[in-house]
């Protein structure tokens, strides 16, 4: 009889138990009837309520904070149906192959428990590993198991970025995902208002687990300390919502929502989102107030500006999407609008795109600073607002 160490011929689907799928369904069901009850529930205002200004302004409110609870309860609910629904199929590597890896890593200090390619429609050709340093060995930096791994695969492989950093002497599992097609540089420069010690802007960049990298600039109203706050708790929750899962969109209606609660026009705040796909080079533009973007292929410069209000104005916004295909070589340069604002009431926006197109640095933090010099320069020095450049570019892995 074979121990629970050796390898086991067995395909595994995991999903959850029939009664867990359905508690979970039944509590996405109350979610929806829950959201129901606030779209249909109307409070009728007494006349009185409405015969001022105040009034009326104090019942808008009521209803708009009706259908921004139910469209809260509307995404959990949809969040707990795709939970519901996902299945994670494990085929185990063949036995003779588990065998010869086995061996392989072990003459790399690493003994071996499970081997298995994880697919689902999300997810193909993910590895994972169930193994542990051997006997009287020192814990080994995971990085130094994957060159190993694409050796012997004969691809390039990475640690998933929720992979331990070390193999250690209890066993723990390990993801290993193929490398993107592209990789990513990235660079940025910023100057502060006049007057002022700190800028209101922040900068984000975050790699996500399924190959994406998100490019997030926010401005908040105003100046100093206090927008730079404001700005800073954007980009922070924007980066926890999308590691937890959810979606661009529904992220930014949250997030929205949350601001417009607030009731203060200090509380609104500029968002610009970049989603660029590792694997296909394609890039996605959101823009919620945010000052226009270029994408510059070699001598070519192209606007991309997407109108729109800031996050907190309205209730519930129309996210309409740019899409760009981006080739090696390729950049895109994000903007504040202290910049473009600057630049339009000179009316210089023109000679910018000049600019960019006869840039031939091809370091993204030398362009950014350069970018940002060339603004300051033709506003004679004078920086009337916080100035932003975020700028990045792709090539092939």
């Amino acid at each position: 009889m074979k121990s629970k160490d050796n390898y086991i011929a067995q395909q595994t689907i995991i999903t959850l138990p029939e009664y867990g799928i359905q508690k979970i369904k039944n509590c996405a069901d109350s979610y929806r009837n829950i959201a129901k009850i606030f779209l249909n529930f109307q409070e009728a205002p007494e006349q009185s309520k409405t015969q001022n200004r105040q009034g009326m302004i104090y019942h808008r409110q009521m209803v708009e904070n009706q259908y921004f609870m139910a469209e809260q309860f509307l995404n959990m609910a949809d969040k707990l149906s795709q939970v519901a629904t996902e299945s994670y199929q494990f085929v185990p590597e063949e036995e003779k192959q588990f065998k010869q890896l086995a061996r392989y890593l072990k003459r790399e200090g690493v003994e071996v428990k499970h081997i298995y390619f994880m697919e689902n429609e999300n997810r193909d050709g993910v590895l994972e590993i169930t193994m542990r340093v051997v006997q009287n060995r020192e814990r080994i930096p995971v990085t130094d198991i994957t060159e190993a791994l694409g050796l012997y695969y004969d691809m390039r492989l990475k640690p998933s970025i929720k992979s331990g950093y070390f193999v250690e002497p209890e066993y723990q599992s390990f993801t290993f995902i193929q490398e993107p097609a592209f990789m990513v540089l990235s660079g940025q420069a910023m100057a502060v208002k006049d007057g002022e010690e700190i800028s209101g802007d922040s900068i984000l960049v975050s790699e996500a687990v399924d190959g994406h990298m998100y490019f997030l600039m926010a401005d908040g109203v105003g100046s100093g300390r206090e927008a730079s706050l404001r700005s800073e708790k954007v980009l922070d929750f924007m980066e926890k919502f999308l590691a937890a899962g959810y979606s661009k969109e529904h992220t930014i209606q949250i997030l929205n929502g949350l601001i417009l609660q607030d009731g203060q026009e200090s509380a609104m705040s500029t968002l610009d989102v970049c989603d660029l796909n590792l694997y296909k080079g394609v890039c996605e533009f959101s823009k919620i107030g945010a000052a226009a973007s270029y994408h510059k292929r070699d001598y070519l410069v192209e606007k991309i500006w997407i109108e729109n209000l800031p996050l907190g104005a309205f209730g519930t916004m129309d996210l309409d999407v740019a899409r760009r295909r981006l080739d090696e070589g390729d950049y895109v340069i994000m903007l504040t609008d202290g910049i473009l604002e600057s630049l339009i009431m000179l009316g210089q926006e023109e000679k910018l795109m000049e600019y960019i197109s006869k840039l031939s640095v091809k370091n993204p933090r030398e362009m950014a600073q350069k970018i940002l010099q060339y603004c300051i320069g033709i506003c004679r020095g004078n920086i009337r607002d916080d100035m932003s450049v975020l700028v990045f570019g792709m090539w092939k892995n």
